[in-house]
């Protein structure tokens, strides 16, 4: 077991795990600050059906994924990877559109519930929020456990010790910061996101390559494996090992191909590009409304 890789799930179930508990810390400093803490079980209910899904949504999902061999699982893999993608792609929209606005939202769609008598739909809401984080961190993470060379181990234990983080770090948000920058946190997130999901889509489209489902256009356009390899360790001597963590980093985290065929090579940045821009785009416009 390589601690090497440890870095790459402390740091994506940190981010969802941080995301998800500041939706929670929201509806609960709402009902503290508002005197209607009664509320508060709702909110846990919530939470805990969401987390009990994402379980059982992450042994489904690694059951079915680790089933196949050769190229049925290169043609699986490459429409997995694809569609995981543009799942997150809808997600970092979606944030792109509540971020400026998501604390003020929040307490509106909480207090309607309140005013309405519907105390499940506080539940819901939470649950809803909390699982879409949830659905998220296991196609970050099975992306980057197939993409890279991550070993399950580390996968749970940089998991536990990135959740266990970002709930801390709520605890000590709930009962001494006041507030913390949201919008700056969803803007760091969501670039490194965007890198993410494009890396998912190129690798999906390169298993396809080599399933030979999808034409190349050409087969490799260069060749850098000798000054920045995909793997750790690479077992070359000329390679200095420092590079070999950069590389395997890379690939685990933003889909990194060190001889990438050309529709890889055009792919990836128009992703980033169209993701990127579209992104912006809602921010502003999200921003606009909030300050009309």
């Amino acid at each position: 077991m390589s601690l090497i890789d440890l870095p790459i799930p402390i740091f994506l179930s940190f981010r969802e795990g941080l995301e998800a508990t500041l939706v929670v810390i929201i509806i609960l400093l709402y009902l503290r600050n508002t005197k209607q803490k009664y509320y508060k079980k709702y909110v846990f209910f919530g939470a805990l059906a969401a987390i009990l899904f994402s379980i059982l949504f992450a042994i489904t999902f690694s059951l079915i994924f680790g089933g196949f061999t050769g190229i049925v699982e290169q043609v699986f893999e490459g429409f997995t990877f694809i569609i995981s993608g543009f799942l997150i792609i809808t997600l970092i929209l979606w944030m792109s559109k509540e971020g400026p606005n998501i604390k003020k939202n929040l307490e509106i769609k909480v207090e309607e519930s309140i005013k309405t008598q519907k105390t499940i739909s506080i539940s819901f809401l939470t649950f809803i929020i909390i699982l879409r984080e949830g659905i998220e961190l296991v196609l970050l993470l099975s992306g980057a456990l197939s993409i890279g060379s991550l070993d399950p181990s580390i996968l749970i234990l940089g998991s536990i010790i990135g959740l266990f983080s970002s709930i801390l770090i709520g605890f000590f948000i709930f009962y001494g910061v006041k507030s913390i920058n949201l919008a700056t946190f969803f803007k760091i997130t969501n670039f490194i996101l965007i890198l993410f999901s494009a890396g998912l889509i190129t690798y999906g489209i390169h298993e396809l390559i080599e399933a030979e489902l999808i034409n190349p256009l050409i087969n490799e356009v260069w060749n850098i494996k000798a000054v920045l390899p995909e793997s750790f360790p690479d077992l070359n001597p000329l390679t200095p090992e420092w590079l070999e963590i950069i590389g395997s980093l890379l690939k685990s985290l933003f889909g990194y191909n060190a001889n990438p065929s050309l529709l890889e090579v055009i792919v990836y940045p128009m992703l980033i590009i169209s993701i990127g821009i579209t992104s912006i785009l809602i921010w502003k416009r999200s921003k606009e409304k909030k300050l009309n």
